[in-house]
C-alpha cells in the first residue's frame, strides 16, 4: 500500500542537471554586442524567459523577442540549440531509484519550463525497456502549459485542485529558495536542494519518509 505522502520534483538541477551559463554563452555567440555576462544580466533583470515560461508568448515571438534584445546573428535552429545549451545530462541510475520510491509514493513534477526545452527533455529513454523517466509519474505540470510560475502560489494550488491533494499530504524538492518558500507558506513540506548534491540530498530525504 502507497504511503499518503506524494513527492512533488522540480525538475532543473533537482532531477536534470542544468548550467544556464552555457546558455548565457551559447547566445553570446551569436551576438557582437554583448557578452555573457551581460547577456545573463539582462536576462534576470529584464525577466526575459518569464512570459515564455508562462506559455503567454509563441516559440517564435520568444526567438524574436531574444534575437531582437540581444541583435544575434543566427537562424531558428541555431537559436534552439543556444538556448537548450544549459541540459546537461540526466543524474547516472535516476530512472532505477525513480522506479523504486514509485512503488511507495505517487511521484509528480512542476517545473518552470519552456516549450523549446520540453521538446528536449521529454523526449528520453533511461528505462530499461527505453522507458521515459515520466513514465514514472503520475502527473507532470509544465508552467508553459499552466500559465503560471512559481514561486506565485497559484500553481501549487492548482496542482493541489488537479490531484486531489492537501498540500501536507506533498514533499516538494526545489533548487530555487523564493519556490521553495512559497510552497512552504501554503503547508508543503519542502526541501531546499543544492544543486552538486541533488540526488543524495533527495534519497536522505525520502528515507525520512519510510
Amino acid at each position: 500500500m502507497k504511503s499518503e505522502i506524494a513527492i512533488l520534483f522540480d525538475l532543473g538541477n533537482v532531477l536534470l542537471p542544468i548550467d544556464l551559463s552555457l546558455t548565457y554563452q551559447a547566445l553570446a555567440n551569436y551576438s557582437e554586442h554583448f557578452s555573457a555576462l551581460e547577456v545573463e544580466n539582462i536576462t534576470i533583470q529584464e525577466s526575459l524567459w518569464v512570459d515564455y515560461e508562462s506559455g503567454l508568448i509563441s516559440d517564435q515571438d520568444f526567438r524574436d523577442k531574444i534575437i531582437q534584445r540581444f541583435k544575434l546573428s543566427c537562424s531558428n535552429l541555431q537559436f534552439d540549440q543556444a538556448f537548450n545549451a544549459l541540459l546537461k545530462g540526466w543524474h547516472d541510475g535516476l530512472y532505477p531509484y525513480l522506479a523504486q520510491i514509485s512503488q511507495r509514493h505517487d511521484l509528480y513534477l512542476l517545473s518552470n519550463t519552456s516549450h523549446i526545452h520540453s521538446k528536449i527533455f521529454l523526449h528520453n529513454a533511461l528505462g530499461p525497456q527505453n522507458e521515459s523517466v515520466f513514465s514514472l509519474f503520475k502527473r507532470i505540470f509544465l508552467s508553459f502549459e499552466m500559465a503560471l510560475v512559481k514561486p506565485n502560489p497559484l500553481i501549487y494550488h492548482q496542482v493541489l485542485t488537479e490531484c486531489g491533494m492537501k498540500a501536507n499530504q506533498v514533499l516538494f524538492f526545489d533548487d530555487n529558495l523564493a519556490n521553495i518558500e512559497s510552497a512552504r507558506e501554503i503547508g508543503f513540506m519542502v526541501e531546499h536542494i543544492y544543486p552538486p548534491t541533488s540526488l543524495e540530498q533527495i534519497k536522505l530525504r525520502v528515507n525520512l519518509l519510510c
